[in-house]
């Protein structure tokens, strides 16, 4: 008997898409919901819809969907809110598999717009014709190179984290967060005005991907079986770490959410908040954080699960100090290191004794190149027991033309302790250097205070996990939580 196939695969990995509404002029929108499919090389057949071209960019057009001679898996309404009804009347007509309503203007504009919604969605429910929107952009899957966005794509960075929307949001910085933020992307579902499918189902879909390392969710309510939401997150947090940012959390949230899409945003921030973290998510409050946690989570793939004793290196004593204290803010703690560990420092030291953490690598450059003080540090720390993650400051441009200095980096990595960095210039200076660390395994940020952030993360995620497995043999076993497993016996995702 063969397992039947998630709903949600016909619009992650259909064979033929149509796009409904497609433009010649390439400076409109409505021409890349079409044209990045080409120029993305799509794994797939695809047909324009338009009556007024016979054809784009070397594709055969259609005036209508009835002309088209094949099956359609996924059928992208971008027409105007006004023509869109007779869209799905004809889609419903061909037996299309699966909609993406793109444009916007039903019920977040009022109640006409709730009204068409409501006839839409009556239609496809009696079809049984699922949909994503409207007011969406989705989705994107780097497996099979499929895009439906508005801005111009021709590349995609693949990783192993997995978005949902509420909005597009993500639209307007894609390419920035692929290419300058390094974001490696698996999968992207934006849902709209979640007219038909919600967050729940998605998040039910990408806990069972086993392309998907990371899931990050943005939403601005709930419109699935809240409950039901946060089991999935329960079930899933321990091998696949959830980082949710939520907004509407202030009554002015609430009404911007409900003009933007629809939303109605009920009840109290801090019970959800309370609930989220019980269930094992990280919350996000920043869409920076948003996008460093989960990207801290793909990078960093927890070798171990991290307590919050951090070794810092700083290219001054003064800077020390204050991310010292930043330490504290975001519940890290200066790791205390050994006696085997201090006497290996004061190798690289100047003439007199400084203090091993954080280190002063500015004032030991004085006297020892960087490149040997950097491995000095990095070794050291890595090999003690009581350093549990480092953090190096360091000028990235100087070592443009010698990563070779840089593999005690990797060797700290393969110890399995997580490390970070976080430059002195900003990072278009040193691009490629930034991409070779990442790929290697050690993140970049542009401030102490991001690292530490995301570092932070990656310890409350320690804990929930810890907790939670624990939580889980007691109910196992059904007795005391004495003797249950620590880190090492935690259950991982495949890919960890």
């Amino acid at each position: 008997m063969t397992e039947q196939r998630h709903f949600l695969d016909t619009f992650f990995y259909p064979q033929s898409i149509a796009v409904v509404g497609v433009s010649r002029d390439p400076l409109k929108t409505n021409h890349n919901l079409f044209a990045n499919l080409v120029k993305m090389k799509f794994q797939g057949r695809i047909y324009p819809v338009n009556p007024n071209i016979t054809e784009l960019l070397g594709v055969k057009a259609y005036p209508r969907l009835s002309a088209i001679d094949d099956e359609i898996d996924l059928a992208v309404c971008g027409v105007p809110a006004r023509s869109t009804l007779g869209v799905i009347e004809e889609c419903i007509a061909k037996g299309v598999r699966a909609v993406v309503i793109v444009a916007g203007g039903f019920s977040e504009i009022g109640e006409e717009g709730k009204r068409v919604q409501a006839e839409i969605a009556r239609l496809l429910r009696e079809a049984g014709i699922r949909a994503i929107g409207p007011n969406a952009l989705s989705p994107i899957n780097t497996a099979n190179d499929l895009i439906i966005g508005f801005g111009p794509h021709d590349r995609m960075n693949r990783g192993g984290i997995s978005f949902i929307f509420q909005s597009g949001l993500y639209e307007p910085r894609f390419d920035w967060l692929l290419f300058k933020h390094n974001i490696g992307i698996c999968k992207l579902i934006d849902l709209g005005n979640k007219m038909d499918i919600n967050e729940v189902e998605a998040l039910e879909y990408l806990a069972a991907d086993p392309d998907t390392r990371v899931i990050a969710i943005h939403m601005e309510s709930i419109a699935g079986d809240g409950r039901r939401f946060l089991q999935i997150v329960r079930d899933t947090a321990v091998r696949k770490p959830i980082v949710v940012i939520k907004s509407g959390r202030t009554p002015a949230g609430s009404r911007a959410a409900s003009s933007h899409t629809g939303a109605m945003v009920r009840g109290s921030d801090a019970v959800f908040d309370a609930a989220l973290k019980q269930a094992g998510a990280v919350r996000a409050y920043t869409l920076e954080e948003f996008f460093d946690y989960a990207k801290t989570f793909d990078i960093m793939v927890p070798l171990k699960l991290m307590g919050n004793r951090i070794a810092l290196a700083t290219l001054s004593g003064g800077e020390g100090v204050i991310t010292t204290d930043l330490c504290h803010d975001r519940g890290m703690a200066i790791a205390q290191v050994g006696a085997e560990t201090f006497r290996r420092l004061q190798q690289v030291a100047p003439p007199w004794e400084i203090a091993p953490n954080p280190f002063d690598i500015g004032v030991c450059g004085q006297f020892h190149s960087q490149g040997e003080v950097l491995q000095a540090f990095v070794e050291a720390m890595s090999d003690d027991e009581g350093v549990d993650c480092i953090a190096v400051q360091m000028g990235l441009s100087d070592f443009m033309t010698s990563k070779e200095q840089l593999e005690p980096f990797l060797g700290a990595r393969a110890k399995g302790t997580p490390l970070a960095v976080w430059p002195i210039e900003g990072l278009h200076e040193s691009a490629s250097i930034v991409q070779w660390l990442e790929q290697s395994g050690v993140p970049v940020y542009l401030t102490a205070e991001r690292m530490l952030k995301s570092f932070s993360a990656l310890h409350r995620y320690s804990l929930m996990a810890e907790r939670i497995g624990m939580e889980g043999a007691v109910q196992q076993s059904g007795g005391s939580a004495a003797g249950g497993p620590r880190y090492s016996s935690l259950p991982r995702s495949p890919a960890w």
